[in-house]
């Protein structure tokens, strides 16, 4: 489990809360609308407001002072140079602040992603597997009653020999197994990661994707689409009714 991956209990109990009450597509809906809440109220809480609005006020007179300019270029410098700071001071002010507000939008993408992003086909189905580099077979079966039978699949990867190079429990529809790796210490991989051991580096699978819309091309129907189109939407909102710098 990775930093970000640390509220993903509370999100999950809140998810399951509403699963009773509200369909996945009114969900995801929630969803957006709980990120910009976050997100803004983080940014406004963390912004100093007052000297944003002062820079954003002379950002805007200098750029105006520049544009009523109508004399030699040599002499415009000056202008030229007070538009630079007056900006760059303004985007000082706020990069912190937003770069803090963003997390809970991060954490809440990273639980998102493997909740609502991938199924399991329907029973019988083949899923299929690609691996790095590549093994002589791999597929996806069923897993054996005696074997963690919860979880409902595996994967086995066989060499040219007929040998077995990986046998991996799959315990969540998450279309990528790999090494661990350094960005793992911020998301985790909800299905954990093949040995160091091993001689694969990556496995693919081709597991379906999620829709949530009836319209449009299949990237349209995912997840992420509803999910940022609100956010978008209602942070936005937000930050007009509430008047944030």
């Amino acid at each position: 489990m990775g930093l970000l991956d640390l509220p993903a209990p509370v999100f999950a109990g809140l998810d399951s809360l509403l699963s009773g009450l509200a369909p996945p597509t009114l969900r995801l809906v929630l969803w957006g609308v709980v990120a910009a809440v976050l997100s803004m109220g983080a940014y406004w809480l963390l912004s100093p407001q007052t000297r944003i609005a002062q820079a954003k006020a002379d950002a805007l007179a200098a750029r105006r002072a520049l544009d009523a300019y109508d004399g030699e270029l040599a002499e415009a410098w000056p202008l030229m140079g007070r538009v630079l700071r007056t900006a760059l001071r303004q985007l000082g002010l706020v990069t912190s602040p937003a770069l803090l507000g963003s997390l809970p939008v991060l954490a809440l993408l990273a639980w998102l992603s493997t909740t609502y992003g991938h199924a399991f086909p329907p029973a019988g189905a083949d899923i299929p597997v690609r691996t790095t580099p590549l093994a002589g077979e791999a597929r996806v079966q069923p897993v054996q009653a005696d074997a963690a039978a919860e979880a409902g699949h595996q994967i086995v990867v066989l060499d040219a020999a007929g040998n077995v190079v990986e046998r991996f429990v799959l315990s969540a529809p998450v279309p990528t197994i790999h090494k661990r790796q350094w960005w793992n210490a911020l998301i985790g991989n909800p299905i954990g990661y093949l040995p160091d051991s091993s001689r694969l580096e990556w496995i693919e699978l081709g597991l379906p994707q999620r829709e949530y819309l009836s319209v449009g091309p299949s990237w349209l129907r995912a997840w992420y689409v509803v999910f940022f189109g609100v956010l978008l939407t209602a942070s936005v909102a937000i930050k007009v009714a509430a008047r944030i710098e």
